[in-house]
C-alpha cells in the first residue's frame, strides 16, 4: 500500500522532472505573467470580412503582421450582407487571450452586448456587426486565416478565396 508520504513524493518527482514545479512563468498560476500582459498598452488593428460596396468574399486586409509579446486589439467588422467567420486555429493556440467583445454595430456608438472570457475557437459574425479581441501573441510563426460559411450552394467562403494570412514575428 502507498502512503501519503510516498504520494507526495512520486508526484514531486514527476513535477520536477516534467519541469513544471520549477518554472517560474508557472509559478503562481501565471499570475504574474498575466498581470504584465493585461497592462501593457493596447495596439489596435482592424480588419473587415467582405465589402458593402461589392460581392467578392475577402478579408480586408487579408494579410496581418503582429509582434510576439506585444498586446493588441484585433477589431473585426463585417459590413457585408452576408454571415462570416474568423477562424485561426493557429493563431488562437500561439496568443494569450484576453477577452472578446461582441458588438451590435461597429464604431463610436457600438454596443457591447457579450464579452467571452479566454481564447476563442471560432468567431462568426453578423451583417453589421463587429467584435474586439484583445491577445497577446506568445509564438512566432505563420497562421492561415479562413471563412467556413457556406453559401447557398453549400461553397465555404474559403473555397471562394476568403483567406488570408497572420504572421507572429
Amino acid at each position: 500500500m502507498v502512503t501519503r508520504i510516498e504520494t507526495f513524493v512520486i508526484c514531486a518527482v514527476f513535477a520536477a522532472m516534467s519541469g513544471f514545479a520549477f518554472n517560474p512563468a508557472l509559478a503562481n498560476g501565471n499570475k504574474d505573467a498575466d498581470k504584465n500582459k493585461a497592462e501593457q498598452k493596447v495596439i489596435t488593428v482592424t480588419m473587415a470580412l467582405g465589402s458593402d460596396t461589392d460581392k467578392k468574399r475577402r478579408f480586408h486586409p487579408h494579410n496581418l503582421t503582429f509582434q510576439k509579446g506585444k498586446r493588441y486589439r484585433l477589431v473585426i467588422h463585417n459590413p457585408s450582407l452576408d454571415v462570416h467567420e474568423f477562424d485561426s486555429p493557429g493563431l488562437v493556440g500561439a496568443v494569450w487571450s484576453s477577452h472578446v467583445k461582441v458588438l451590435d454595430g461597429y464604431g463610436e456608438g457600438a454596443q457591447v452586448v457579450a464579452i467571452v472570457v479566454g481564447t476563442p475557437a471560432e468567431i462568426e459574425i453578423l451583417p453589421g456587426a463587429s467584435i474586439e479581441w484583445e491577445f497577446v501573441p506568445v509564438a512566432a510563426g505563420r497562421y492561415e486565416m479562413i471563412c467556413d460559411t457556406k453559401d447557398q450552394k453549400g461553397k465555404t467562403h474559403t473555397s471562394q478565396g476568403m483567406t488570408g494570412t497572420i504572421l507572429v514575428q
